[in-house]
Order: C-alpha cells, then sequence, then structure tokens
C-alpha cells in the first residue's frame, strides 16, 4: 500500500457570455507518482477547450510509456499546433508530477509558475531554469514535497484578473501570492477551501463579469488514509488467531463485515459485541459495536449493497450499513481486504451460489469499483 497521497482540487470559471471552460485540467496516476496536467487554451469557448483538452490528454497518455520528462516536453511541442500569423501556441501547459517519495518535477510552458507552500501556510521559492526546446522556452523544477505541503497552480484568467475592472495590469504573481499568504493561516489545510479562496477572489476583481477563463488547481501531498476490511472466518479455523492478528496489525481504520466474524474478533479482543441502534430501521441487518473497531456490520448483504451503491448511486437520504461502510472507505487511499474462505451455514439451502464463491465474488466485485475510482486495493484470503 502506498504510504503518501496527493489532495487535488479544482476550480474554474469561463469567460462571460460562453457556456464552456477554455482551460482544462487532467488528474492520472501512475504505479509510483500523480499526474497533474493544466492547459490553458488560446482565446475562449469551445475552441480554447478543445486545444486545452488535446494537450492534457496527449501529455497525460505519453506519462503512461517509459518516456523521460524531456522527452514528453518535445513530443508536446513538436505535436501541438502553432498560430503560424503570430507564432504563438494555440494552448500552454503545466506539468507537475508527484512522486508518492514527495519528490517533484515541473515543466512549464508560457504560464504562470506555480506556488509552493511548506506545510500548506508558508510560500517557499522554488529553484527553476530554463530550457529550450525547438525554439521554445520550457521552465523546469525539481524539489521535494513532506506531508502537509501544497502546490498552487493557476491559469491567465486568475493572473489577469481585474484588467479592464479597476486593475490596470491585473492582479499578477505578486498580488496572488500576497493573498494566498494571507488567508492559508486562516484556512484548515484544505485545498478545495484554498482553491475556492482564490477564485473567489479573482472573481470579484473581474466585478464577476470574467474578461478570461480561470481555473485554479491545488495539490496537497499527505500521509495516506489506510482501511481494513475483515469478513468471514478462516478455512482452517486454526488459522483464526493468525487472521485476527493480520487484522488487527494493518494500519487504518478497521472494518469488521460478518456475523460470525464480528463474535470471533470480539472474543479474541476479550470485547463485548453490542448492538449499534443506528440503523434498526433500514432494509439491511443493523450494524454492531466493538471497541478499538471502527465499523461493525453484517456481511454479504452489507458488502453486496455497498458495491451496488457504488455502481448505481447512493439513494438520496439514505442511511444504512452499507452507506457507514461506504463512508469508511471512500475517505480511505487503500484498502486491504482479509477474506476467509470458510462456508456460513447461514447460507446453505438458500438457493444462493455456494458461500465461499459468493463471499469471494462480491468482495473482488466491490475492490473493483473502488480500483475504479483511484483507490488502491489488495486482496488477502485465508
Amino acid at each position: 500500500m502506498k504510504s503518501f497521497a496527493v489532495d487535488v482540487a479544482v476550480r474554474q470559471f469561463s469567460k462571460k457570455g460562453e457556456d464552456i471552460y477554455g482551460d482544462a485540467v487532467k488528474v492520472s496516476q501512475t504505479p509510483d507518482s500523480t499526474i497533474i496536467v493544466m492547459s490553458d487554451g488560446l482565446g475562449s469557448g469551445v475552441k480554447a477547450n478543445v486545444l486545452a483538452t488535446l494537450t492534457v490528454e496527449l501529455a497525460s497518455g505519453l506519462f503512461q510509456g517509459d518516456l523521460s520528462l524531456h522527452e514528453i516536453i518535445e513530443t508536446l511541442i513538436a505535436t501541438l499546433p502553432v498560430c503560424k500569423w503570430r507564432n504563438i501556441a494555440y494552448s500552454t501547459f503545466s506539468i507537475v508530477r508527484i512522486y508518492d517519495t514527495g519528490h517533484v518535477t515541473v515543466a512549464e510552458y508560457d504560464s504562470p509558475g506555480l506556488i509552493y507552500l511548506r506545510e500548506g501556510n508558508s510560500a517557499v521559492p522554488i529553484s527553476t531554469t530554463e530550457r529550450t526546446i525547438f525554439d521554445r522556452t520550457i521552465r523546469e523544477s525539481y524539489f521535494k514535497m513532506n506531508p502537509g505541503d501544497m502546490l498552487v497552480m493557476y491559469s491567465d484568467g486568475i493572473l489577469y484578473a481585474g484588467v479592464g475592472e479597476g486593475l490596470r495590469m491585473g492582479w499578477q504573481e505578486e498580488g496572488i501570492l500576497e493573498y494566498v499568504s494571507e488567508i492559508v493561516p486562516t484556512l484548515s489545510n484544505d485545498s478545495k477551501e484554498l482553491a475556492d479562496a482564490i477564485a473567489d477572489r479573482a472573481i470579484g476583481f473581474w466585478a464577476n463579469r470574467p474578461g478570461d477563463d480561470g481555473t485554479v488547481l491545488c495539490a496537497k501531498y499527505r500521509k495516506a488514509r489506510l482501511a481494513t476490511v475483515l469478513s468471514g472466518p478462516p478455512m482452517d479455523r486454526g488459522l483464526v488467531g493468525r487472521q485476527i492478528m493480520d487484522f488487527l496489525a494493518s494500519p487504518g481504520a478497521k472494518i469488521v463485515c460478518g456475523g460470525t466474524t464480528s463474535h470471533l474478533v470480539a472474543d479474541y479482543l476479550n470485547e463485548e459485541l453490542q448492538l449499534d441502534e443506528r440503523f434498526l430501521d433500514t432494509d439491511l441487518p443493523p450494524t454492531g459495536k466493538i471497541r478499538g473497531i471502527d465499523l461493525v456490520t453484517e456481511g454479504i448483504l452489507t458488502l453486496s449493497r455497498a458495491a451496488e451503491y457504488l455502481k448505481n448511486g447512493i439513494p438520496e437520504d439514505k442511511a444504512d450499513g452499507a452507506t457507514a461502510l461506504l463512508d469508511q472507505l471512500l475517505k480511505a487511499d487503500g484498502i486491504k481486504f482479509i477474506v476467509g474462505m470458510a462456508r456460513n451455514p447461514a447460507h446453505q439451502n438458500t438457493g444462493l451460489p455456494d458461500s465461499i464463491f459468493l463471499r469471494r465474488t462480491v468482495v473482488e466485485d466491490l475492490a473493483t469499483l473502488l480500483n475504479d475510482m483511484g483507490k488502491e486495493t489488495e486482496l488477502v484470503y485465508y
């Protein structure tokens, strides 16, 4: 499981009179890093959006191969269209790669420089070097983030906010940096709060009539949140102790799914298994409580319902054991499933598939859905 993760928050607005953003952002993952690409298309509206989207999709796709950053930039510069009359690119870009180790590489082409906030509240200068590739000047930066550090990226609609509305040259980098340094101590080191605050101030400078598309992106590097789900006793009852020790030794939130399993955990901990009265009036079995365990639910029915909610959406105002389970899982970056393969007598002669394969199938289905949402999952069988 990854030890660190990156939270990314994006806030955008379109130029007055336009219904579509002329900027584009794409965030993607590789096995060892998070890739963030932002692009500002020339002009505004649909044409700008198409150009910006082309840029972020192409860049993100190139990172999925074995190309170096230099090779990726060369390919982008050679591929992206250029206005032959003004000899300027139809789209700019900023590329940030944050490795799980905290090491960061940045490449910026004709875009505003990013802001680096140490521990989310103190702006730190970034050393930048310039490289010429196909007659284009690229700024490159290399540095290391620590947990709690944040990066702020923004487009020209933020940089020049207020032009024609009282700010002759717009907000400018100095003004943005001053504002960010002023407000971050008042925020809760939350990337979304900071992105919203910067965008709202820019829109205010535009007098709510933006003269350009604007995008703010805040990325926070932090320790990963982990969770472990234990469901089902082991096929070999002699392994109960080892299975529970594996579960309890796992870092992060601890969740037990299954009646028999919850009794085994309660006995192992010498704790009482109590009824949780929060979800008594639902069509799922109620949840339970064991001191030292974050959540206790029924097994296959609750796991199946959680997967159903992920596929089709949680009904409005729905609250049951499955929503409680998803609340824990969706907060986690990495989720370990410890699945026991013992037969469950409660499932015999019910017309259901063999309980061993039913439990395994349900858990694997849920894990796949979580993977599709960007979560890292691990399955361990006993």
